[in-house]
């Protein structure tokens, strides 16, 4: 028998080098964002962004189309002054990975313009803390403040347009600005969204956007025409509000048949192949609805189903007797979703915002990791950290519950500039241990497995912003 070893070997070592000669390059469409950490890269058809530190960033940053595949691996060689078989592994690891994100493409030859990365605001080490991001992640904007329904629970108490309200030409400026800020998703809220006007114009021009948009509705304007337009736009997902079954929902609400027109919605976007996620806003009053709600979801064929807590401001502040819930509540409920995860499975991805999973110490990890609830190393949550919101008058808070802490007005300063330095976001980037009271300061989970509660509902419900976190249940944990 003839031994064909050496030409298999040398059709091997051939076929290797001319996939060394390849050049990966990143879409167009792809955003690298540099931080102190190393950046982020964002595909906005294939959101979340991801985190990269320094070495991986610097790969990403090579896929330029000016480098081949054997050129990165010399640059990255000589930065680590580690073996080639290491190098080749973490190399060809990395750019697997960007590709399983739809991130990159080969080309035979190297462009003859390079990929523009332009990281357009300095040096992100020059911020005034080393956490501190050079932009956040997401923004939440208050489009309008004119809607269609009543809510017992909303948090700017809308109805009425807003008589200052940013119009189109100042929202297009603001849609600019956040793009080049590199921001990665704006969710368009109110209100109602859909009552503004321009609403299909503003989603339109940030489709052309280097930038994932998604819309929050109440869905009672969702029609067949409304679905026609928002063919124009990069919208793959919409989060619409369900707060009971029937009649549950319809009184939360304060408009009769508001149920009927939210599944009719959500049946009309997921027949479109849109993605469909449900909320409930937490209450007394529909706490023990919310599996029912979740099983009506699966029936839906939504995609994924979020619930967070009811906080008394805005219109919420009319109605606390009917709406609030106690610690003991939100214990009872963090079982109760637990055990309905179990059941549902991974049918629709479930996220309960600020249910404590971590107190439940017999419960199986995978199931309350699968929660999505999130982890955090320090102190502070999102607000004013990795996200922002925009009201519809153009003021900047640090969450739609922290409106009183305005860290600037975008008619009158610059974003990035209200970003860097608002000494509104600084209360919340440089919360420590000894700020927090009660309970709070001296809790095992504090900078571990939690970030130190809600501060927004620390303020809502006792008026100090540093108060313990009002729906913690640890002390009736045991």
């Amino acid at each position: 028998m003839r031994d064909n070893g050496p030409q298999l070997s040398e059709l091997s070592k051939k076929s290797t080098e001319i996939e060394e000669r390849r050049v990966p390059s990143l879409h167009s469409f792809i955003v690298l964002r540099k931080e102190h950490f190393g950046g982020y890269m964002f595909n906005p058809y294939v959101p979340p962004e991801i985190k990269l530190e320094q070495i991986r960033f610097k790969i990403a940053t090579l896929c330029d189309g000016r480098c081949t595949l054997e050129e990165i691996k010399n640059i990255i060689g000589k930065d680590l002054e580690h073996s080639k078989e290491y190098i080749d592994v973490l190399v060809n690891s990395n750019i697997n990975s960007f590709n399983s994100q739809f991130a990159v493409y080969w080309r035979e030859e190297k462009l003859e313009s390079p990929t523009d990365f332009r990281f357009l605001h300095g040096n992100p080490s020059n911020l005034k803390r080393d956490r501190q991001l050079s932009a956040p992640l997401f923004v939440i904007w208050e489009i309008t403040g004119a809607c269609n329904l009543r809510c017992k629970h909303c948090l700017s108490d809308s109805g009425k347009l807003h008589s200052n309200e940013l119009n189109t030409q100042e929202a297009k400026k603001l849609i600019d600005t956040l793009e080049m800020m590199k921001v990665f998703n704006i969710s368009f809220s109110g209100g109602e969204p859909l009552i503004r006007p321009d609403i299909f114009e503003l989603l339109e021009y940030a489709s052309q956007k280097r930038i994932g948009i998604d819309l929050l509705t109440n869905g009672a304007l969702i029609t067949k025409e409304t679905i026609d337009r928002l063919e124009n736009t990069n919208i793959f997902h919409l989060q619409v509000s369900i707060d009971g079954i029937g009649k549950t929902h319809d009184n939360f609400r304060g408009i009769k048949g508001s149920y009927e027109r939210a599944v009719n919605a959500i049946k009309l976007l997921r027949d479109a192949n849109y993605g469909v996620a449900i909320s409930s806003a937490v209450t007394k009053q529909n706490i023990d609805e919310i599996p029912k709600i979740i099983d009506m979801a699966d029936d839906l064929g939504a995609s994924s189903y979020k619930t967070t807590f009811f906080m008394p401001t805005g219109r919420g502040k009319d109605n606390v007797d009917d709406l609030i819930v106690t610690p003991r509540d939100v214990k009872k409920f963090t079982f109760m979703m637990i055990e309905k995860k179990k059941e549902i499975g991974d049918k629709i991805n479930i996220s309960c915002e600020t249910d404590y999973p971590w107190l439940v110490e017999s419960t199986d990890k995978e199931i309350f990791n699968s929660l999505k609830t999130e982890d955090s190393s320090k102190i502070g949550c999102t607000a004013g950290n990795s996200s922002f919101y925009i009201t519809p008058d153009g003021k900047i808070t640090p969450c739609p519950f922290l409106r009183k802490f305005v860290a600037g007005d975008i008619r009158i300063k610059d974003v990035k500039e209200i970003w860097d330095n608002s000494p509104a976001f600084d209360i919340f980037r440089n919360i420590t241990r000894g700020d927090l009271k009660g309970k709070c300061s001296g809790c095992k989970y504090l900078g571990i497995s939690c970030y130190g509660g809600c501060r927004a509902a620390a303020l809502a419900h006792t008026g100090d912003l540093y108060a313990e976190d009002p729906l913690c249940w640890k002390h009736i944990a045991q």
